[in-house]
């Protein structure tokens, strides 16, 4: 299959890329600084900007599925303090709002149906099942502008008609790949983490599978007790 990923410079489109690759597929990988973009047989690299349309065109002609993973890597606390330290901001706070805008037009321009997007727990038809310990988490982290340009990104995704599906990963570490994972369409959650390796693996399994089409995923770690029972069972 042939797919694109845009946002394939930051940790977690980087491991979809790798992941995909790695899964036989035809990988397009997306994003604007070029040095940051995997580079491997396999993976064609596409230097844009997902807030310019003909970038994205581009990127999504000839595709026959799409993966957003558009966000911003730097950390909303630098951010925030950022005209003490000399960090300036190098990307739009409504980034994941009118990039994915622009790849659910192009998509329907060229007729590729399949969109698969990253978003956030807490967000969306999670918005409300949040523990106390998330929103003390994400305040702590001052994540608010960040999770309403995903909110707004939901919205877009869900009215767009495309074959979509939302994931939408509690927070992300850099840990080492497990193979397990609790999903849940209900909005259930076990750890409060999960890797990006085991996000990418899922990932890929959703684009094999066909599974949560026009549907919101949930996807969390197990606890080390859950993970000895499943292999257990296994």
């Amino acid at each position: 299959m042939k797919v694109v990923v845009f946002g394939a410079t930051g940790k977690a489109g980087r491991a979809v890329a790798m992941t995909l690759l790695a899964a036989g597929h035809q990988v397009t990988a997306f994003g604007r600084n070029p040095a940051d973009i995997p580079e491997y047989e396999g993976i064609f690299p596409i230097v844009g900007d997902a807030l310019n349309v003909a970038d994205v065109a581009s990127a999504v002609a000839g595709q026959d599925a799409v993966v957003v993973s558009l966000g911003d890597s730097l950390n909303p606390v630098v951010l925030k303090l950022g005209a003490k330290l000399g960090v300036k901001r190098n990307t739009p706070l409504n980034i994941c709002e009118v990039g994915t805008a622009n790849v659910i037009a192009e998509m329907a321009t060229a007729s590729v149906r399949r969109l698969i997007c990253i978003t956030s727990y807490g967000v969306g038809d999670t918005r409300d099942r949040l523990s106390l310990v998330f929103k003390l988490w994400f305040r702590a982290l001052q994540l608010g502008e960040q999770l309403a340009d995903k909110e707004r990104q939901e919205k877009l995704v869900k009215a767009s008609g495309l074959d979509w599906t939302l994931i939408q990963p509690v927070g992300l570490t850099d840990g080492a790949a497990t193979g397990r994972w609790l999903t849940s369409s209900a909005g259930d959650r076990r750890k409060r983490t999960i890797s990006r390796s085991d996000l990418a693996a899922f990932l890929a399994e959703v684009l094999a599978n066909g599974r949560y089409v026009r549907e919101t995923v949930v996807l969390s770690g197990l606890t080390i007790s859950e993970m000895d029972f499943a292999k257990k069972a296994d």
